[in-house]
């Protein structure tokens, strides 16, 4: 005798999902969503830290002010005292010193 086999709809709709879900393509990384603002911003800080090299004198945070004069810096610098009003142009390879109330280094930044 033939045995008849009732066909289970829903192991068919389950496995039909299974199935097409591995045809779907996965997304090259290239077309994967970026953050272009973040990006950019990341950059242009990047760019800048190296403009001025300031990223090198770290090192100088918490030194008296004199110790700037005896280190060879690659463009124009800038001291600013503390409370000192400065102008807000910008130089990307002017390396500032900001200086704290006792007159230590307390920032080094490139603009």
């Amino acid at each position: 005798m033939i045995a008849i086999i009732k066909p289970n709809l829903g192991m068919a709709v389950i496995a039909t999902a299974f199935l097409l879900q591995a045809c779907q393509p996965s997304v090259p990384a290239y077309f994967q969503e970026v953050d272009v603002v973040a990006t950019q911003r990341a950059t242009a800080q990047t760019a800048a830290a190296s403009a001025c090299n300031s990223g090198s004198l770290q090192w100088m945070i918490g030194q008296p002010e004199g110790v700037i004069g005896g280190v060879q810096v690659g463009g124009p610098v800038r001291i600013i005292a503390y409370n000192q009003t400065v102008s807000m142009d910008q130089n990307p390879t002017r390396t500032n010193f900001y200086l704290d109330t006792a007159g230590r280094i307390a920032r080094v930044t490139c603009g």
